[in-house]
Order: structure tokens, then C-alpha cells, then sequence
């Protein structure tokens, strides 16, 4: 049989291997609804067409027409490839793919024998331009799947986009050898091109690949081994050959039978040997996993802290399997049927973000009940793992781990041991990942002892800060305490100054009177004395009534639409005599800017009173004090807020008494120094001021706080005061218009 014959024999059974491959793939329905199949589909169907335009070329009209369909098999074979590399190629390259196959087809039609001369060998256009467009084609294929393994970190995926690459191999090999006319590349290449759709067929099928790279070097150390054992034998053969003709017959019976002595008692040594040899430069050397395990069981049995036995744990596995990631997780079982999963990172950057499973999580049941490592290979393309939840696969993803491996304590989960990618970029073996799960299960007993350490370590970091809080609050209660003892100095000292005044004027009065010595003006003046007095006294007892309101039933507020501007204008107003006397200057600054509020406009004047006058008493003359605001906005419709800060050149508050000055009749210094001087320097009232102003700023939802690095009279560090107000307080009623209900609301005590 010529050549010719044969060609004409191959395409036709080759067709009926396609034919077989693609009824296969077509009954089987092998994941029928993605694309890769439907592409692979397409790519077996022109791989039939092109069979038989081999079979048919004699007789067909078009002689290019079987290069057009293998480049069309091709251009399947890229989406193909695109697809299970989960690539997004951009639009352009499948607009410049399309004309460019689109061009070649039609030039391989309408101008098949155009051709043109190179050194005088006449060269067809048609054929340049598809064997540059199918050489461009299998190079796109393969290099952008070269360059996803590259990328690859994870050793399971990129066994399975190495097999995906050696199929492609495979095929291009195969078609690159159906150049030549002759007949044994011929019959190599179709078998090549065959194998290679087994190999694209079998990678769609399944999901979990055999291990290319152990196969690989175990096939290397079977080669090695065999030939090795067997040069002895083939030395002696080679050696008798040479001189057989020389060898009397007892010495051609002394040397076969020193082979068949050797070959009896020492070739399986020898052959032992060299396997040991081998096994241990191809493969590595085995683990002894009796001496592994009782060393583990031995280390992990002394340590308590959880940071050190996760570090333990992945170090003796880094050691073992040469892996450089790797941590301990522990599982905890809430209320709400979520499993917990807190990371305790030993080797390699790893987030302590703790993250919650459900119970029925296919996850936690694969761990919980096949007792079987987990790999990240399976939770991406195993199917039963589908219905993961695409936040733990992100989850998941993110820790960058190879295996997860479970520790149980019954049937119980309690912890796990994640390691990432060995440094060899090999798979994990079951043999290794038995051992893994040996190794876990064997930390059961450490891991429940450093829990137990770690909570009882927490409960005593408790009770030392119960113990903390306990002398912060005896010290709190003691100085409340003492508070209380110089409120009845200060208030004593407050109410008896007025009434002095009051009883001293009235005396005169009267006394004046009896001896008809009293003129207008006298008895005018007498008056706005006792006026005075009588006013300050007055504010005492109404301040004092304020601040019951806070420990009652709260205080009532009237919501009205109002500029913070002028609240702030009307509440210096009061104040403006005294920081001219005290030449204290007082600055604004966006606060014009501010918007409209729904606000009490009485209680904020009041506050802010206070806090100004606060501001001007701890202030030295010639100091300064700023007001500055802004609006903080709000992702949320009408959840606005402005924010006031106070700032003063003054004296300074000391940390520890920063929440103290909001307590009711609280105030820094000693009580037998008080003033009644209600702006003079460091004079102080009864204490009433900063905790009314935090009444009425809560009440409107707000907050109210002070800043200051501390108490100096030298320095001056000043003070600053924060109040924040919502725009729209809850507590206010506002009509269609904007405008406030005027319906109160309550700070409750």
C-alpha cells in the first residue's frame, strides 16, 4: 500500500475516533450548559469536516478548504481555552481574531492559486497567510496558558492548567507533524491531535486531575531504576558476546553461572538501592511518621499559649512538607447556629478577621463529617461545593491556603490547621495530607488546654480591670464625695452673699427711713442693690431646679427653627462687659455659614452661656477664645449634624476631671477660695453650669466633650469644647412647611 492509499485510510478512521469523542461528549452532557463544552463541540465537528475534506481533497473544488476548517478547529480550541482559564480576553482580540480568520477563509476561496516568487520558489498567498494565522493562533493559546500557570500559586490548579498546556502541546505537535507528507509523522501527528481531545475531553470531565508532576517523575524513576538494575546483566551479555568465540566451555559456564548467582542472591539488593537512590533525589525521602508523630505529640503537650502552638503546629509541618504559610484556626460554635472561624497566624501575613459559617455550610459539613482534608482546589471547581456562599469563598480565597485540615474533639469541631502551597509548587500527596490529619487529630488534647489557658487568662485580664475600674470608681466616689461636703460650703456661700446684701440694704433702709434722711436717689440706689441681689439669688435656685430636672423626669423642650449664629450672638451678649474689662477676645468662624437648626433657642442660649463663660473664667486677661463650626454630613436623609468647637488660651483642665466638670456641683479647686465672681479669673459658681449645658445638648440628641492635655498655669495649654447638634433632632415635630410643631421632647434622667 503506497502513501497516497494511506492517506486516504487515516482521515477516515481518525473522523471515526472524532465521531466516537463527539457522541461521547454530546450523551454524556458534560456540564452541557457551559461554554467550554459547546466550543469543544465545535471544535470536534470542523475536526470531522476536516478530516473528510483530507479523505475528499482529490475531489473537492476549494484544495484549501482543509486548512480553512483546522483553522477554524483552532480558533474553537482559543475559546475553549479561554473559557476553562476563566479568561476575559477584551473585545478587540476576538474582533481582530474574527476578520483576520474571515480574511484567510475568503482568500483561501476566491484567490486559492494566488501566489507570489521568493528566490524563485513560488509561494501561494492563501497558504502564507493561513499557516501564519494558525501558527498565531496555537501561539496565543499557548502562551497566555503558560503565562495563567505562571501565575498560578496554588500547586492543584496549576496541575490542571498543566494539563491543559501538554494537550495543547500535544496538538499542535500533532498538526505541525501532518506538514510533512510522509507516512509515520503523519500517523504520530493524528494520534498527537487525537490524544489531545481525549486530554481536552477528560480535563472538562473531571474535576480533580491526575498529578502530572508525580506522575511524571515516577514514570522518570521507573525508567531510571529499570535501567540501571539491568546494566549488569546487559555488560555481561555485551561482555560474552565479544568474546564468546574465545571462551572455552568451562569458562563460558563460570561466568553464566556467576550471572545467575548475582542475579539470585544480590540483584534485589542492588535494585533496592537504586531505587532508595533514586526515590530520594526524584521523589524525596519518606517520613517516618511513628518518629513524627510522638516528637508532635511531645512538643504540642508543653505549650499553652494558643499564638505559640499555632506557631509550633506550622513550623513542624513547615519542616516536613517545606511549606512557608501556614495557621492555626480556631472554630467556635455560637448561639445563632454560626461556626466562628478565628485565624491564629504562625507563618506568612495572615488577617486575624474573624469570619462566621453557617451550621449547614457544605464546608463545615465536609470537615465535620468526611473527617478528610479540605482543599482549596476542591472548594473551586469541586462541584459539591457549588453551593458555597460567594463571601466564604472570598473568605476562603483570601487566606490563601492549599489545605484545611479539621481537629475534632468527638463530633465536635473545634479547630482547624490551614497551610498553604509547599515551597516545591508539587501537590500534596495522600500520604502527606494522611499525615496532616494524624497530626491534627493528635492536637485535640493541646489545643482545649490552651483555649482553657487563654480563658482563664482573659477572665483574670477581666477581674484586673474590674479591679482597675474599682479604684477609678472609689476614687470617683471619694471626690463626689467631697463634692458634696463643699457643695454645702459653696451653696451656703452663694445663697448667703445675695441675703447679706438684701438684709444689709433693708437695715440701712429702714434705718434711714425711721430718721426721714432718705432722699430719691438714695432710696433708688437701695433698690437696684437689693434688685441685684435678689437676681442673682434668683438664677442660684433657677439653675438649681435645672439640674433636678436632669435626675427627674427629664426637661422639656420647645423645638423651634433657629440660627446657631444667633444663639451664640445672644449668648455673649451677657458676657461682652466682662472680657472687655478682662481684654479677652472672642473670634468666629463659620459659624454665619451654618444652616437653619430645630432647636429649644431658650436652653441653647442658656448652654452655650455656660460653656463661653466657663471659657472666660479659666481664661487669663488678655487671652483669647475661638468658636469655630461646621457641618458634618450624613449618608442617611436628614441625619445632619453641626459641630461647635470652643477653644480658649486658658489654664487647662486636667484628664482625670474631663467627664468630672459635667458632674452636678463639681468644681476644680478648693472650696475655701470660692468667688461669687461670676467672670473674674478661676471665680466659680456652684458647679451647675457644664452639667445643664450637656442636659440641654443631649436633649437634643447631641454630645458634649472636652479636650485639653492638662492643668498649667505657665503654658496655658487651653481647653476645647465640642458640642455636636443634629439638624433635625428625633425629638422634634416638623409640619410640611419646615417649620417646628413646637411639640416638646424629653432628656430622661
Amino acid at each position: 500500500m503506497n502513501l497516497s492509499e494511506y492517506n486516504a485510510i487515516i482521515p477516515l478512521v481518525t473522523a471515526g475516533v472524532y465521531t466516537l469523542i463527539f457522541v461521547f461528549l454530546f450523551l454524556r452532557g458534560i456540564q452541557s450548559s457551559s461554554k467550554q463544552v459547546r466550543w469543544l463541540l465545535a471544535a470536534l465537528a470542523f475536526s470531522l469536516g476536516w478530516e473528510f475534506s483530507l479523505f475528499f481533497t482529490r475531489l473537492a473544488e476549494y484544495p484549501n478548504l482543509p486548512i480553512s476548517l483546522l483553522i477554524l478547529s483552532t480558533a474553537c480550541i482559543f475559546i475553549v481555552t479561554a473559557e476553562y482559564l476563566d479568561w476575559k480576553p477584551n473585545r478587540r482580540w476576538y474582533v481582530l481574531g474574527i476578520l483576520a480568520i474571515v480574511s484567510v477563509i475568503l482568500i483561501n476561496f476566491l484567490e486559492p492559486q494566488e501566489s507570489f516568487v521568493i528566490s524563485d520558489v513560488p509561494i501561494r498567498v492563501s497558504q502564507l497567510l493561513s499557516l501564519s494565522t494558525w501558527i498565531a493562533l496555537h501561539g496565543l493559546t499557548l502562551g497566555f496558558s503558560i503565562l495563567f500557570y505562571r501565575q498560578t500559586k496554588f500547586p492543584w490548579h496549576a496541575n490542571r492548567l498543566l494539563f491543559w498546556i501538554l494537550s495543547l502541546f500535544a496538538l499542535f505537535i500533532g498538526e505541525s507533524l501532518l506538514l510533512f507528507n510522509l507516512l509515520v509523522p503523519v500517523v504520530v501527528g493524528q494520534t498527537l491531535r487525537l490524544l489531545s481531545f481525549v486530554g481536552f475531553v477528560y480535563a472538562l470531565s473531571s474535576y480533580r486531575i491526575f498529578d502530572v508532576r508525580t506522575r511524571s517523575q515516577k514514570a522518570y524513576a521507573f525508567i531510571i531504576i529499570n535501567t540501571l538494575s539491568g546494566l549488569p546483566l546487559a555488560a555481561a551479555i555485551f561482555v560474552v558476546q565479544q568474546y564468546i568465540n574465545e571462551l572455552t566451555s568451562l569458562q563460558l559456564a563460570i561466568i553464566i553461572s556467576a550471572i545467575v548467582v548475582f542475579w539470585f542472591f544480590f540483584y534485589q539488593s542492588f535494585r533496592n538501592l537504586i531505587e532508595r537512590i533514586t526515590y530520594r533525589y526524584i521523589l524525596g525521602e519518606d517520613v517516618n511518621t511513628n518518629k513524627v508523630v510522638r516528637e508532635y505529640s511531645q512538643a504540642i503537650s508543653k505549650t499553652l499559649d494558643m499564638q505559640q502552638l499555632s506557631i509550633l503546629i506550622v513550623g513542624t509541618l513547615s519542616e516536613l512538607l517545606e511549606i512557608n504559610r501556614g495557621a492555626l484556626m480556631l472554630v467556635t460554635q455560637k448561639e445563632d447556629n454560626l461556626y466562628e472561624i478565628e485565624p491564629i497566624p504562625a507563618m506568612g501575613r495572615l488577617s486575624r478577621e474573624p469570619f462566621s459559617f453557617r451550621w449547614d455550610s457544605v464546608f463545615i459539613e465536609s470537615l465535620v463529617k468526611n473527617h478528610q482534608p479540605v482543599l482549596q482546589y476542591d472548594l473551586d471547581f469541586n462541584p459539591d461545593f457549588n453551593s458555597l456562599s460567594d463571601e466564604s469563598k472570598l473568605w476562603l480565597n483570601e487566606q490563601a491556603m492549599e489545605v484545611y485540615v479539621s481537629i475534632k474533639e468527638g463530633a465536635q469541631l473545634v479547630g482547624l490547621i490551614a497551610i498553604g502551597p509547599k515551597n516545591t509548587a508539587v501537590p500534596y500527596q495522600p500520604s502527606e495530607l494522611e499525615l496532616v490529619q494524624i497530626l491534627a487529630d493528635q492536637t485535640v488534647v493541646a489545643l482545649q488546654n490552651a483555649r482553657l489557658y487563654g480563658e482563664m487568662g482573659d477572665q483574670n485580664e477581666k477581674i484586673r480591670n474590674l479591679n482597675n475600674n474599682l479604684v477609678e470608681q472609689n476614687e470617683r466616689l471619694e471626690i463626689m464625695d467631697r463634692v458634696k461636703s463643699d457643695f454645702i460650703t459653696i451653696a451656703s456661700h452663694e445663697l448667703r452673699t445675695p441675703l447679706t446684701q438684701v438684709k444689709g440694704y433693708t437695715d440701712i433702709l429702714s434705718a434711714m427711713n425711721e430718721e426721714n434722711a432718705l432722699t430719691r436717689e438714695q432710696t433708688r440706689e437701695i433698690v437696684n442693690h437689693v434688685n441685684r441681689a435678689t437676681l442673682q439669688l434668683e438664677g442660684l435656685i433657677t439653675a438649681m431646679l435645672d439640674a433636678s430636672q436632669l435626675d427627674v423626669d427629664g426637661m422639656q423642650l420647645t423645638f423651634v427653627k433657629t440660627k446657631i449664629d444667633t444663639i451664640i450672638r445672644l449668648a455673649i451678649e451677657p458676657l461682652a462687659q466682662a472680657s472687655r474689662e478682662r481684654q479677652i477676645s472672642i473670634g468666629m468662624q463659620g459659624v454665619e455659614e451654618l444652616p437653619s437648626i430645630q432647636a429649644d433657642f431658650k436652653r441653647l442660649v442658656q448652654t452655650f452661656t455656660n460653656i463661653i463663660g466657663n471659657a472666660i473664667k479659666y481664661t487669663p486677661d488678655h487671652g483669647s477664645i475661638a468658636i469655630e463650626a461646621r457641618v458634618i454630613p450624613s449618608h442617611e436623609v436628614d441625619d445632619d449634624h453641626i459641630e461647635i468647637v470652643i477653644s480658649d488660651s486658658g489654664i487647662g483642665i486636667d484628664s482625670k476631671f474631663h467627664e468630672l466638670i459635667f458632674e452636678k456641683f463639681f468644681r476644680i479647686g478648693d472650696p475655701q477660695l470660692h468667688s461669687t465672681g461670676s467672670t473674674k479669673f478661676k471665680g466659680a459658681g456652684p458647679g451647675l453650669g457644664l452639667p445643664i449645658a450637656r442636659g440641654v445638648i443631649e436633649a437634643h440628641g447631641g454630645q458634649i466633650w472636652v479636650e485639653s492635655i492638662g492643668e498649667d498655669e505657665s503654658i496655658l495649654p487651653g481647653s476645647k469644647f465640642y458640642i455636636t447638634l443634629p439638624v433635625t433632632p428625633k425629638g422634634a415635630f416638623v409640619n410640611s412647611n419646615g417649620d417646628s410643631n413646637s411639640q416638646p421632647s424629653y432628656l430622661i434622667g
